[in-house]
């Protein structure tokens, strides 16, 4: 049984992350080196997961150099039983949710989506009244991260 290959256009669509992410997170070690260079260079299963794991591991507040250690400790499977749990581990309802007794803590929020991989949360109780401010930071920060 062969393995999936993919190729890095394969990935972005796969996970709405960019090519040059990709390829720093590759360059900082929270991903494995391709097989192959160049137009030639193919990605797998774990690179598949580990960059949709990234986020997970974000949203929980750990740095790169942690989500580093973290993912390097982590093998295929358990790769993908964090994946399962993300929804569960988050305790955060997406917009539109109505907070559920399975997360009696969970608050309305509206997701604004910055760059590929980086969302801003907002409480919609705070959006209303500081409208002007976050639309302001989502300018500002759209402007940062497409230097």
């Amino acid at each position: 049984m062969t393995m999936p290959e993919y190729t890095i256009g394969d990935l972005v669509d796969a996970t709405g992350v960019n090519r040059r992410n990709i390829y720093f997170y590759v360059q900082q070690g929270l991903l494995p080196p391709p097989g192959g260079a160049g137009l030639g260079a193919r990605y797998g299963d774990e690179h598949l997961l580990r960059l949709r794991a990234i986020p997970v591991l974000r949203s929980q507040g750990l740095r790169l150099d942690e989500i580093g250690e973290r993912l390097a400790a982590l093998d295929l499977r358990s790769l993908r039983a964090l994946l399962a749990e993300a929804p569960k581990a988050a305790g955060v309802a997406r917009k539109g949710d109505a907070p559920s007794s399975a997360m009696p803590n969970a608050k309305r929020l509206t997701r604004y989506t910055l760059a590929a991989g980086v969302d801003l949360f907002v409480e919609a109780g705070v959006e209303s009244i500081a409208r002007a401010q976050v639309a302001e930071l989502i300018q500002a920060a759209q402007k940062i991260l497409t230097r």
